[in-house]
């Protein structure tokens, strides 16, 4: 696809655009022409800013960012997370019957028209793909194709590359992905789970963001928590690999005796020493194995919760529904504020 058409489309429900600010506050006219385009598609509208761990003087232009634009919802990190679980905060808070995910960028909008055109089709995970972003370096690119095809091949999920530009998701699928222990890597995954359907839409003239500066260290620290939260297989791995300690241990204790029996010259104390080694070996593998087995059972029946702390939230005063509440509709579905027809 090379670009979508804008058509006059309006999707039934609300929304809420996460926009994370990791470094400085996003661009005041951006947001309002941002907010502008989403109150022409959705019913409702909530923009909420991440602001992740910020400094002072980013916090006071937050400040006053917040005074000016309608619909505008700020939390406040206490501390600097990574960036797509500081995703995971916005779509864990967020209000709306729809979630929306990307950076607000006014050639965009024809995409998210698009997008949202998809969603009144039933769609419930929603992900425009742009084109090839930033050109890596080849022994990164290397690596981190060979480290997605390991997840692909331990999980089943294929990762999309580049990452989604712009993505929408219902609100279970935005709860599902907040409360999945990977819920880092769906978010570069075009399929979540079943009963959610998904598309992903690819424009070659899209372009993507820029990548995400990182030490060495901070890769593959997040690359190895995100592929240990996401399958038990490692731990499945360390119990087999004490079973097979612990078969071997007793394969060399047949071996010691077979050698005590058959061989006259055998060292005074060998035997004893050797086959009390291969006992205690024999004993810690199987202990060890069983300790696998209990905490993977530990692991399945605890449900994953992620620990961040809000420390301050602002709203706007100004609302485009000022005289609304928060109510379900008769259909079910959750709006930010009653219907304009009973508001009068």
């Amino acid at each position: 696809m090379t670009g979508p058409e804008t058509p006059a489309v309006r999707a039934v429900g609300s929304v809420t655009a996460v926009i994370v600010a990791d470094d400085a506050a996003p661009d005041a006219a951006t947001l309002t022409v941002w907010g502008e385009a989403l109150a022409e598609l959705f019913g409702d509208v909530e923009l909420v800013i991440v602001a992740n761990g910020l400094p002072s003087a980013v916090a006071l232009e937050l400040d006053a960012l917040c005074g000016g634009i309608p619909d505008l919802t700020i939390h406040f990190l206490a501390d600097r997370i990574d960036h797509d679980a500081a995703v995971l905060v916005g779509l864990d808070t967020a209000l709306g019957d729809w979630v929306l995910l990307g950076e607000p960028r006014p050639e965009r909008l024809p995409v998210l028209h698009a997008l949202v055109t998809e969603a009144r089709q039933g769609y419930q995970v929603l992900a425009a793909v742009g084109g090839s972003g930033g050109r890596r370096r080849s022994a990164d690119n290397w690596l981190a194709s060979g480290y997605f095809w390991l997840y692909r091949r331990l999980t089943g999920r294929t990762i999309l590359r580049p990452p989604p530009v712009l993505r929408l998701y219902s609100r279970a699928a935005a709860l599902f992905i907040a409360g999945s222990a990977d819920g880092e890597m769906l978010l570069k995954a075009g399929y979540v789970a079943g009963g959610l359907p998904a598309h992903v839409a690819h424009y070659a003239g899209l372009a993507t963001d820029a990548p995400r500066a990182r030490t060495w260290r901070a890769t593959v620290s997040k690359a190895t928590r995100e592929l240990l939260s996401a399958t038990t297989i490692p731990l499945r791995l360390a119990a087999l690999i004490a079973l097979t300690s612990g078969l071997l241990s007793l394969l060399y204790s047949l071996y010691v005796v077979a050698v005590y029996l058959l061989k006259p010259d055998v060292l005074p104390g060998w035997t004893t020493l050797s086959l009390q080694i291969s006992g205690m070996m024999f004993l810690f593998s199987l202990l060890f194995a069983l300790m696998a087995e209990y905490v993977l059972g530990i692991y399945r029946g605890l449900a994953p919760r992620r620990r961040y702390v809000i420390t301050r939230e602002l709203r706007s005063p100004k609302r485009r529904h000022a005289t609304r509440l928060n109510v379900v509709g008769e259909d079910g579905s959750f709006h930010l504020g009653m219907s304009d027809e009973v508001s009068r």
